[in-house]
């Protein structure tokens, strides 16, 4: 007999684009991102995160909107050595849903205001 398999509702559950907009409009400028980006990589248990800004870019003939052409760089590209988990996946696919506000233990319990 196969085991049964077990489906989850996939989705947001928060207006991704008015959740998307709040957050640029309300994400302070400076060197926060970076902050964020540490504190999420010592969250999972990291022992290592390597930074590499990429100054490079590329072109844009080949894009499916001229709109996208900003997002050809430059670029920050952030690595941490952590796993990720179940868990992880499920909290980015929950925005706004932080499953780090319970634990006292996690460094980004705090969000991007402390």
């Amino acid at each position: 007999m196969e085991a049964p398999i077990l489906l989850e509702d996939f989705g947001q559950k928060v207006d991704l684009t008015r959740r998307i907009r709040e957050v640029l409009v309300n994400y302070p400028e400076g060197t926060t991102v970076l902050k964020e980006l540490i504190q999420n990589a010592d969250d999972a248990g990291a022992t290592t995160i390597r930074l590499c800004l990429d100054r490079r870019t590329h072109g844009a003939d080949s894009l499916l909107s001229d709109t996208l052409a900003q997002w050809q760089g430059p670029a920050l590209l952030a690595y941490n050595d952590a796993v990720f988990t179940e868990e992880d996946f499920l909290s980015i696919s929950r925005i706004g849903g932080s499953s780090k506000l319970a634990k006292a233990w996690k460094t980004g319990r705090f969000g991007y205001d402390d």
